[in-house]
């Protein structure tokens, strides 16, 4: 697939932009703060997962109070056109100029690839960013599993609701209104938790071979962690199955009641999860260290190229056709 034109309206640093890019590789070149990065990322943005780097209120220009994007995407021999509407608080989606029928839509046509300076946060950073990472992935290459993150985020909301409300109003109504959405929570969190079980487990060798096809030799591991799975040695999540899932969970909220009905939120489940990054450091021998203490700058963007390259594989694979592959100063602060 690929981009056939794309037009900006008010989105960051545009007022007006018509691009069509060339079949095959296009290179964008410019001065800094030119706003290179801003046309890459509105590429993504096509795909209805949001922007790469920033929540949609700040992708509007200073001053606007919405911004529009167009593109043409050519997937085989069509040509499908795409309008996304942002604003404050309010998104709009149209699919050859008819509203998108469903949320995730864009996702179905618009399949994206980024990379960016900000992605060495894929392995440095917060556990929220590769939650997020791994989360769009499972869109990626099943788009309707797009409404398994969606109905957990809802059960999480309405249950920290609760849990916020019931030390104002305690009583038997209320313990009975936290067990159904225990319930919920546990069927919610078990089915995303599944869902990116899977994508990691066919991510990991892409991933592991881009890894040593930028770093020369080397091995890269990722490793899903959670504080609420039955853990094997070495704390990696061995279980796959989703029923087990929902006992554990379930399980697991069973214990953390207290403390939760004291915190007023949600304790345990996928929203604390993480995937740790492990590889071998040049400077550490042959065993696997977790890249975010042990590995130098150049090697941790190193792991994260690899991940955003293994996706590319993977998303290929999967749909049997190339993403649109974004890549934003992609060799700077690498390893020699």
């Amino acid at each position: 697939m690929r981009v056939e034109s794309l037009v900006l309206e008010d989105f960051r640093n545009y007022r007006r932009a018509h691009l069509e890019p060339s079949p095959g590789l296009n290179l964008v070149v410019g001065r800094n703060a030119q706003g290179k990065t801003n046309l890459l990322e509105a590429v993504y943005c096509l795909s209805g997962l949001g922007s790469p780097r920033s929540p949609d209120a700040a992708l509007l220009r200073e001053g606007a109070e919405r911004a529009l994007l167009h593109g043409r995407i050519r997937r085989g021999d069509r040509s499908i056109e795409l309008d996304l509407e942002l604003g404050a608080g309010r998104t709009r989606a149209l699919i050859n100029k008819a509203p998108a029928p469903r949320p995730g839509a864009l996702a179905e046509i618009a399949v994206s690839v980024f990379f960016g300076p900000d992605e060495l946060s894929l392995v440095k950073g917060s556990p929220e960013g590769r939650r997020r990472f791994l989360d769009d992935l499972v869109v990626k290459l099943r788009p309707a599993r797009g409404g398994l993150r969606r109905e957990w985020e809802r059960v999480l909301r309405q249950r920290n609701a609760l849990l916020k409300s019931i030390p104002r109003k305690p009583g038997a109504a209320a313990a009975q209104t936290l067990e159904v959405w225990d319930d919920a929570l546990a069927r919610a969190g078990a089915g995303l938790a599944a869902a990116r079980l899977e994508a990691l487990d066919q991510l990991t060798p892409l991933a592991g071979r881009r890894f040593r096809q930028v770093a020369g030799d080397g091995r890269l591991e990722l490793r899903y962690t959670s504080a609420w799975m039955d853990q094997g040695d070495g704390g990696a999540a061995e279980e796959r199955d989703e029923a087990r899932l929902v006992e554990l969970l379930s399980k697991a909220v069973v214990t953390a009641r207290t403390r939760e009905l004291e915190r007023g939120m949600s304790l345990v489940g996928p929203q604390r999860d993480d995937i740790v990054v492990r590889l071998t450091s040049s400077s550490q021998g042959d065993d696997l260290l977790d890249a975010r203490s042990h590995a130098s700058q150049g090697e941790q963007r190193t792991s994260a190229l690899a991940l955003k390259l293994g996706e590319f594989d993977l998303v290929t694979e999967t749909l049997r056709e190339e993403p649109i592959l974004l890549l934003d100063d992609v060799f700077s602060e690498l390893d020699p």
